[in-house]
């Protein structure tokens, strides 16, 4: 089964108004890295994450933060699945969660960023932890020797 995830950004389409990712209203990709460095340093200095996050970021630790960022800016997310299997590898529970979405957000403070934006981000991030429960990547590797077979 394909994952399906689907980013909430402010804004009405039908208005014409423009909507902007998170990343684009947080400033963008200097802002992003500064931000992700924060975090990282915040995560991997709290020993209650020693085992989600530890002396060495992971790809899927990464693309979890970015795809809760938006960071590639286009509200579509190569990362996404990386980001989800890294969720289901670590066993993501709620108390960590809540800490990991404590520190982005002082980072996001730390940065400048609005109480809305982080917010925000907070959202996604919860919602990729939800997305994670239902995120099999077996089941998606299953699928895709079957889209081969019938090719």
């Amino acid at each position: 089964m394909p994952v399906r995830f689907q980013l909430r950004f402010p804004g009405d389409l039908s208005s014409g108004e423009d909507i902007m990712t998170p990343y684009e209203t947080i400033g963008g990709e200097t802002v992003a890295h500064a931000v992700l460095d924060d975090f990282f340093q915040r995560a991997q200095a709290d020993d209650r994450l020693a085992d989600v996050y530890g002396p060495v970021i992971t790809a899927g630790g990464r693309a979890f933060v970015t795809v809760a960022l938006d960071a590639a800016g286009t509200g579509e997310h190569p990362d996404l699945e990386s980001a989800l299997a890294w969720l289901g590898e670590v066993g993501l529970g709620d108390d960590e969660l809540d800490l990991i979405v404590g520190h982005l957000a002082a980072a996001l403070e730390a940065a400048g960023i609005s109480d809305e934006t982080i917010a925000e981000v907070a959202e996604e991030a919860e919602a990729l932890r939800d997305a994670a429960l239902a995120f099999d990547p077996e089941d998606d590797d299953d699928e895709d020797e079957d889209e081969e077979a019938a090719a």
